[in-house]
């Protein structure tokens, strides 16, 4: 199979991402992600349904919500972990202006 992106940018072994339901593994398809709020949307083919994970920061892991909330993911790439906010410690404190108009 040709390595086509998707609108995420993944190819096709990329949007492959493999799942633990607490009593068997299964594997669904990557259809959402977005790393501002540490969230995932899988479609598991087999059982025909969407599965929304949500990133535990305390536990580094993706864990189902609502009906699946004993679920969770194994994520292998990279990319997909959540952004983790960060202060610029060069920037300075209080705001100064400056006139673009010499006086």
């Amino acid at each position: 199979m040709a390595d086509t992106n998707n609108k995420l940018g993944l190819t096709v072994d990329e949007r492959i991402i493999s799942y633990s339901t607490g009593s068997s593994n299964r594997v669904g398809e990557l259809r959402q992600y977005d790393p501002i709020y540490g969230f995932i949307q899988l479609h598991d083919p087999m059982s025909n349904t969407q599965i929304e994970f949500i990133w535990d920061p305390e536990t580094s892991t993706w864990k189902g919500t609502g009906v699946q909330s004993g679920y969770t993911a194994d994520v292998t790439i990279e990319e997909l972990t959540p952004l983790v906010k960060q202060d610029d410690s060069e920037v300075a404190a209080k705001v100064t202006t400056v006139s673009r108009f010499p006086s």
